[in-house]
């Protein structure tokens, strides 16, 4: 019997309300996930279902007004605000639709970036980026180039590559083809199923069944709760 990956994210019977004009909202009612390490799932549901609740709380942007929630195996409750910090850094790297990079800062500023709050000797930070630019397949003529001189599908290898560097734990990306058209999009997804391949553990949120069909595992949420978590066609036997 193959042995069991260990799990990156171990979230169980989570609840978020949101207070507001004296009403409470449920977002999230009683939310349990695990995902293990080398997995490649995606989060789906439609607007107002509370993926982007449960995805500011995987990536400890947010915090669940009750349940338990470990990442990489440590209990994000017991953490304070600067190993909360610390945690987004280097064990979460974050994919944005909108990119986020910053727009007059050359693409290698913007990878690097990320390693100036890290214990990574400056010696070693352009050597990862490096690395991370090159993982992506960003043509080298581009590194010092402003982010704001690349196409989408450019800058989304950009901020994939930024999320990279630390080595995270886990890649989680929010609608990262959103903002890309489709064979841009296309692209995109074929990245990250390579960065799967060499055992990167990806989750992606996303409003799109293609995107989601595109990775190995949907995980369905409707109204605060997951409704179907299941393999994607192709992976049904258990390959994750």
């Amino acid at each position: 019997m193959a042995d069991i990956a260990p799990a990156v994210i171990d979230a169980r019977d989570l609840v978020k309300v949101y207070d507001g004009a004296g009403a409470e909202t449920p977002a999230l009612r009683g939310v349990s996930l695990t995902v293990r390490e080398g997995e490649f799932a995606a989060v789906m549901g439609p607007s107002g279902s509370g993926k982007s609740t449960l995805m500011h709380i995987l990536g400890c942007l947010d915090t669940p007004t009750q349940g338990t929630y470990r990442l990489a195996g440590r209990n994000v409750a017991t953490l304070d605000d600067h190993e909360l910090a610390q945690v987004r850094r280097e064990t979460v790297g974050f994919v944005f639709q909108a990119f986020n990079l910053l727009p007059r800062s050359t693409v290698m500023r913007n990878v690097v970036m990320p390693m100036l709050y890290t214990q990574v000797p400056p010696g070693e930070r352009e050597a990862r980026a490096v690395a991370a630019l090159e993982s992506v397949g960003l043509e080298s003529a581009l590194w010092t180039h402003r982010s704001n001189e690349l196409s989408g599908g450019q800058m989304q290898r950009v901020a994939i590559a930024r999320s990279l560097v630390n080595n995270p734990s886990l890649v989680l990306a929010d609608e990262p083809t959103g903002n890309l058209d489709t064979a841009t999009g296309d692209a995109v997804m074929e990245l990250f199923a390579r960065l799967n391949a060499e055992g990167r553990t990806i989750v992606l949120i996303t409003h799109e069944p293609h995107i989601a069909a595109r990775t190995k595992r949907v995980v369905r949420i409707q109204d605060g709760l997951i409704v179907e978590d299941a393999a994607t066609v192709g992976h049904q036997d258990g390959d994750a």
